[in-house]
C-alpha cells in the first residue's frame, strides 16, 4: 500500500531518471521511493520546476507544502486520471439545485455532529451532552447555507471546551490564525492533515474536488474536500488529539510558545504526523462489508457514497460513529 512521504529538510526537489531526489542546503542528496508514495508532504523552504511536477502528475503523486511554522501553502494535485462527464454534470447540479445542495450539506453537518456528540460520550469522564444535542435538533429546521453554517459554529462553540475537559487542557476559545494554546493549536494542524488526506482519496475517484456544497467553492481550494473533512475531524484528529494529550505523549517541550501564538516545533509535528498516520492505518469492522478497513479506507469509501448518491439515485447518508 501506498504511504505519506514527510520531509523536514529544505532543499531543491528533482526528477533523478525514474525517481526523485531531494539535495539539501548542506549539498547532500536524498533519494526519495517514489513506487511507494501516495503523496508528498515538505515542511521547509523547498524549491521545483515544472519537469519535476510533471513527473510527479505522471505518476499521479500529490505534492502539499507547509511553511516552518508548519502553516499550509498549498497543495499541487496531479491531472485526474480517473474522469466522468456525467457524475461531474450530476456533482455540478447538485450545487445548482438548492434543495440537493442543501440536503448534501445539512448531511455533513449532521454526521459531524453526531460524532462530536459520541467521541464525547465514548470518554471516561462524566461528560453532558445534553446542550449539544439541543443545539443539534436545530439543524433540522435551516433552509440556507448560511443557516447551516450559523448552526454549525453555535454547536462548536459548545462543543470545544467539553473536547478540552476530556483532554485536559484549559481553553478561551477557538483561535485559528495564528492558534493560541496546545489545544488550539492540535486542531488547526490536525484539520490541515485531514483536508490534504481528504483531497488524497478524492482524486482516487472521480469527484471534482472543487465542487462543493457546504463550502462554497473557491478558486483557491478544493472545497468537497473540506467538506468531506467535517465528518472525519471528530472521528479522526479530535480522538487523536485526545489520546495525544492525556497519554502526555506531547508535552510542553513539543511546542513554540508565545503571548501571540502556539505552535507544534519539529519534533512536536513529528510525532503528531506519525501518530496521525498510525491512526489512519487503524481498522474497524466495517459491517456493509463485513470486513475491517482502515480510517483512510473510512475516507474514500464516504467518497463511493456520495458518488452513487449522486448518479446512482442512494440516499446520501455520512458516515456515523457506531463504535
Amino acid at each position: 500500500m501506498k504511504k505519506n512521504y514527510f520531509v523536514f529538510s529544505s532543499g531543491t526537489l528533482k526528477r533523478k531518471d525514474n525517481t526523485i531526489a531531494l539535495e539539501k542546503e548542506s549539498g547532500k542528496r536524498k533519494y526519495i521511493p517514489i513506487e511507494k508514495i501516495q503523496s508528498l508532504y515538505f515542511f521547509g523552504e523547498i524549491n521545483f520546476n515544472s519537469r519535476l511536477l510533471a513527473f510527479l502528475s505522471q505518476q499521479q503523486i500529490a505534492l502539499h507544502v507547509f511553511n516552518r511554522n508548519g502553516w499550509y501553502v498549498g497543495s499541487f494535485a496531479p491531472r485526474k486520471q480517473k474522469v466522468s462527464g456525467k457524475l461531474l454534470t450530476e456533482q455540478v447540479k447538485a450545487y445548482i439545485e438548492r434543495d440537493r445542495r442543501i440536503t448534501y450539506a445539512k448531511e455533513f453537518i449532521t454526521s459531524a455532529m453526531h460524532n462530536m456528540i459520541r467521541i464525547l460520550k465514548r470518554s471516561e469522564k462524566n461528560i453532558s451532552t445534553q446542550t449539544l444535542e439541543q443545539a443539534k435538533e436545530k439543524i433540522k429546521i435551516t433552509n440556507s447555507i448560511n443557516e447551516i453554517m450559523s448552526v454549525e459554529g453555535e454547536f462548536r462553540q459548545k462543543y470545544y471546551p467539553l473536547l478540552a475537559k476530556i483532554s485536559g487542557q484549559e481553553f478561551t476559545g477557538r483561535k485559528k490564525q495564528p492558534p493560541v494554546g496546545k489545544l488550539n493549536s492540535l486542531i488547526s494542524f490536525g484539520n490541515t492533515l485531514l483536508y490534504t488526506e481528504t483531497l488524497n482519496k478524492i482524486y482516487q475517484t472521480q469527484l471534482d474536488p472543487t465542487i462543493s456544497y457546504l463550502h462554497e467553492p473557491s478558486e483557491m481550494r478544493f472545497s468537497l474536500a473540506l467538506d468531506i473533512s467535517e465528518i472525519f475531524k471528530p472521528l479522526i484528529v479530535d480522538r487523536l488529539i485526545t489520546n495525544l494529550l492525556n497519554k502526555k505523549m506531547l508535552t510542553d517541550k513539543d511546542f513554540d510558545e508565545n503571548l501571540n501564538s502556539t505552535l507544534l516545533n519539529e519534533s512536536g509535528k513529528k510525532k503528531f504526523i506519525n501518530a496521525f498516520q498510525d491512526f489512519l492505518e487503524t481498522t474497524i469492522m466495517y459491517p456493509k462489508l463485513k470486513r475491517k478497513v482502515s480510517y483512510a479506507t473510512l475516507i474514500r469509501l464516504e467518497c463511493y457514497k456520495i458518488i452513487r448518491s449522486l448518479v446512482g439515485g442512494e440516499d446520501y447518508e455520512g458516515l456515523k460513529m457506531w463504535w
